[in-house]
C-alpha cells in the first residue's frame, strides 16, 4: 500500500473509531438522562442497566480494566501493522472492536462498570459498544477461517502434485 493510500486509510479509520466511540457514549448518556424507553410495541426496551461484570472489588476491577487495554492495545498493533496478511478490510473490520473495546474501557473508568440498555427480547442486555466488538471479532474469524481454509487447500494441492510428479517418474 502506497504512503499516501496508507495515510487515507488511517484517517479514514481514526474518523470512524472516533465515530463509534463518540455514538456509544451519547446514546449511554441519553439513555440515563431519560430513563426507559420502550420501542417497537414493546419489543424492544431501551433501560440503562450497569453490568459489573465480576467487578467486585478494586482489585478485580484493575485486573479487568488492564486486560482490556492489552485486548485493545494488540488489537490496535494489528490494525496499524504492514504485515501482508493484514488486508484492509481487516483494519476496518478489526476497527469496530477496537472502538467499542475503547468505548467499554471508558465506561470502566468513568462510571466504575459497563453502561448496557439495549433489551430485545430474551438477548442479554447489550449497548452499541458491544454490537461493534462483536461485528469486528466474528468478521475476524471468518477472515481468518477463510484464509486458513485457503492455505490448506493450497498446500493440499502442493503435495498432491509433488506425489502426482514422484509416482509419474518412478
Amino acid at each position: 500500500m502506497k504512503k499516501k493510500e496508507k495515510k487515507k486509510l488511517y484517517l479514514i479509520l481514526a474518523i470512524m473509531i472516533f465515530l463509534i466511540i463518540f455514538i456509544d457514549q451519547l446514546s449511554k448518556v441519553l439513555v440515563i438522562h431519560y430513563g426507559e424507553i420502550t420501542w417497537i410495541s414493546d419489543n424492544i426496551v431501551l433501560k440503562p442497566t450497569e453490568m459489573q461484570n465480576g467487578m467486585y472489588d478494586e482489585t478485580s476491577r484493575g485486573v479487568t480494566i488492564l486486560t482490556n487495554l492489552v485486548i485493545v492495545a494488540i488489537i490496535f498493533g494489528i490494525i496499524k501493522s504492514d504485515n501482508q496478511f493484514v488486508t484492509k478490510k481487516t483494519k476496518i473490520l478489526l476497527s469496530f472492536a477496537f472502538a467499542g473495546g475503547v468505548s467499554n474501557i471508558i465506561d470502566r473508568l468513568c462510571r466504575g462498570s459497563i453502561v448496557e440498555f439495549i433489551n430485545i427480547g430474551n438477548f442479554p442486555v447489550f449497548n452499541i459498544a458491544d454490537v461493534c466488538i462483536l461485528i469486528g471479532w466474528v468478521s475476524f474469524v471468518a477472515i481468518f477461517a477463510s484464509f486458513s481454509s485457503k492455505e490448506l487447500t493450497k498446500k493440499k494441492l502442493k503435495t498432491d502434485r509433488k506425489n502426482e510428479d514422484t509416482t509419474s517418474h518412478g
